[in-house]
């Protein structure tokens, strides 16, 4: 008995010296694992957005409206030209026109009424409205000079802009869930994320039309047919 004793005695001091030396690795090391340290944290994983294709029928309503301005464009250029060469034929042939200055003096008021009531239903053409208003200023100088003919052409080459810009605000004012980009210069991305390619850079003020959302992003179309992604930070309501 007494012989047990020492033994089972004997054991215990053994298995606390090896708790004790083994007491930096924690007493799981010696248990079998039953008790053990927690795992270093880890960071967690990124959250990708999943992005379905583009429905094609976005493309196809951007198309038709980008072939819709640019059949308009073509139409100024060419009526622009027209009027251009009716213009070097009447000056080579000696004749003077069927304008006279009050007929120029007409067209130039007209045409810069227009001019100032379009140019407050689309600012984002600014550039175009400028192109416009610099034809009015030429047609004033022609006219000043007696140049009726070419006052008159000049006069009617801003009408024409005017008419384009007209078209395209009747256009965007059927959009009635349109938005308006609110930065200077904001970047149209390929897809939603910051990272993602751009594929063009819209003007502030620019109307666009929103076809799909995503997390913080928006798809959206412009009225000149462009598509692409933009952060909603960027959108704002007219």
């Amino acid at each position: 008995m007494r012989v047990a004793k020492m033994r089972t005695l004997a054991l215990m001091t053994v298995l606390l010296a090896s708790l004790a030396a083994a007491g930096c690795q924690g007493s799981g090391a010696l248990l079998g694992g039953w008790v053990g340290t927690d795992p270093d944290p880890q960071p967690p994983e990124p959250i990708e957005l999943v992005v379905e294709p583009i429905d094609p029928a976005v493309y196809e309503r951007a198309q038709a409206e980008r072939s819709e301005f640019f059949e308009r464009e073509v139409e100024r250029l060419r009526a622009d030209l027209r009027q251009a060469e009716d213009s070097i034929v009447a000056l080579e042939s000696g004749l003077r026109g069927a304008h006279t200055k009050a007929d120029a003096v007409s067209a130039v008021a007209e045409a810069r009424i227009a001019l100032d009531s379009v140019g407050r239903s689309v600012p984002w053409r600014s550039d175009r409205v400028e192109e416009a208003r610099n034809k009015l200023e030429e047609a004033n100088h022609q006219l000043a000079a007696d140049h009726v003919g070419a006052a008159v052409f000049f006069a009617s080459r801003a009408q024409r802009i005017i008419d384009s810009l007209r078209a395209e605000a009747k256009q965007v004012a059927l959009w009635d869930d349109r938005r308006v980009i609110r930065g200077e210069r904001v970047n149209l991305r390929s897809g939603p994320s910051e990272s993602a390619h751009i594929v063009d850079v819209l003007d502030r003020e620019m109307p666009v039309y929103p076809e799909r959302a995503l997390a913080d992003w928006s798809l959206v179309r412009t009225p000149d047919g462009r598509v692409g992604w933009v952060h909603d930070s960027l959108l704002t309501r007219p």
